[in-house]
């Protein structure tokens, strides 16, 4: 039922139709782009060239090609927003869902810890923790050089993950006491099957929201 409401929804599915012909352009940029990253285009004088059959978009100030740094620039940017989005999405969904769930004091320690990573300024927080986390040499061979992708998206993903903690918190709060639960208690079902089974399912829309505002920021 889902699905074919989905189908039913122009904008989704168009919206969708782009963004598969915008990956698989990305996912095969060694072919589509016709030049590497800081590769010249050969046709002297070759800077700030209008668009062309051997540079679509034209070049720049030192000749490069637009397109092919266009193309190269995506497909990081999307490595970067999907890979972190997932694993931040995965650990906010997990930590929520348990801290809901279990109640008490561990909720209470739970998003204090969460408050206090949100006070500050992301930006902020993630230059700051940049520096600390580069400083460590024995997570070098981790998480990788300051400037690789790796570590771009190790560092998205461990401070990322609060505001969908949150979001899923509430919705196991208000999920927990309902008689599906409930039902869940009475025959033995253990935490973890109720949370994987139960409350994590019924939390997929907000999920999936968080997920592509994930992606985005």
């Amino acid at each position: 039922m889902a699905f074919n409401r989905f189908v039913s929804h122009k904008a989704a599915v168009v919206s969708v139709f782009v963004m598969a012909i915008l990956v698989i352009f990305v996912a095969l940029s060694p072919f589509t782009a016709r030049y590497g990253v800081n590769e010249a285009v050969q046709a002297p004088p070759n800077y700030f060239l209008t668009p062309r059959a051997n540079a679509w978009l034209g070049t720049d100030d030192i000749g490069r090609d637009l397109y092919s740094r266009l193309i190269y620039g995506v497909r990081v940017s999307l490595v970067i927003g999907l890979f972190s989005a997932v694993i931040s999405v995965v650990l906010g969904c997990l930590i929520g869902a348990v801290a809901g769930f279990r109640g008490g004091r561990f909720d209470d320690v739970v998003m204090r810890v969460t408050d206090l990573f949100l006070a500050f300024p992301f930006l902020v927080t993630l230059l700051v923790m940049r520096n600390v986390l580069g400083s460590i040499e024995w997570l070098r061979p981790i998480i990788g050089d300051l400037s690789s992708v790796r570590f771009i998206i190790v560092l998205f993903a461990v401070f990322g993950w609060m505001g969908v903690a949150r979001i899923v918190r509430g919705q196991v709060l208000a999920l927990k006491e309902r008689e599906f639960i409930e039902a869940a208690r009475a025959v033995g079902a253990s935490r973890w099957y109720i949370v994987r089974r139960h409350l994590l399912p019924n939390s997929i829309g907000p999920i999936m929201v968080a997920l592509t505002f994930s992606v985005v920021s």
